[in-house]
């Protein structure tokens, strides 16, 4: 007769337990992302509080900084448009900043100068500091040579003011052209001073309101620059 064998124990099931770990986890791991989503969420919104002028400001200190600046266009709005992305084969920062004057480059100079010794430095400002109102033309010359003083390792080019066309219908005549005119003979005093390239203001150039360059423009600003800049 063969023995009774004892009756087979099932296992406990493992499986409603192992369900209500994943679920414990997966609730941590929404969690935490609904936590950093939130937190990406308010920096955008806080950043987009900060004015556009100030978030480009730092864009160009941090690009300053990343890339060690081997060419550095600092300007107004005409620099922010039109500075190539590279000159001479080398990359540029572009540092141009809408509605910048010479006093604003003053004032950022030292920070540049602190993040990055560009092989090349591009100044092209002005046209801002000759509205109505503007300072007188000694004044103007002494700070733009401070501003030079700033670089002393840094091969200089020096843009010229465009002139701005009257004739426009888009033209808001706030600007002085004997202002302009004096700028521009300032700049290559300076230039004769320091050593500096100078690259001279054409006769004419195509705008999109009078001041701005249009497409044509921002090509014609470049090909100026790099032929003189690039020289042998």
């Amino acid at each position: 007769m063969n023995r009774p064998t004892a009756p087979s124990v099932a296992a406990p099931a493992a499986a409603p337990t192992k369900r209500r770990v994943d679920r414990a986890r997966l609730r941590r791991l929404l969690m935490r992302a609904l936590a950093v989503g939130g937190i990406v969420g308010l920096g955008l919104v806080l950043w987009h509080w900060i004015p556009l002028h100030t978030r480009i400001v730092w864009k160009t200190y941090r690009a300053a900084l990343v890339t060690g600046a081997p060419v550095l266009a600092i300007g107004d709005s005409i620099t922010f448009q039109s500075a190539p992305s590279h000159l001479c084969g080398a990359r540029v920062v572009n540092a141009g900043i809408p509605g910048d004057q010479i006093d604003d480059l003053l004032a950022r100079a030292p920070m540049f100068a602190r993040l990055a010794t560009p092989g090349q430095l591009v100044v092209a400002i002005g046209v801002n500091d000759a509205r109505t109102g503007h300072m007188d033309i000694a004044a103007w010359s002494a700070k733009y040579r401070t501003l030079l003083g700033f670089f002393p390792k840094s091969a200089l080019v020096l843009v010229e003011i465009n002139p701005v066309d009257l004739g426009h219908p888009g033209y808001l005549p706030v600007h002085d052209r004997d202002f302009i005119a004096g700028q521009n003979a300032a700049i290559r005093a300076l230039a004769r001073e320091t050593g500096a390239r100078v690259v001279t203001a054409p006769p004419a150039s195509p705008t999109m309101d009078g001041l701005h360059p249009d497409k044509a423009g921002v090509v014609l600003w470049r090909e100026r620059l790099a032929a003189v800049a690039c020289a042998g």
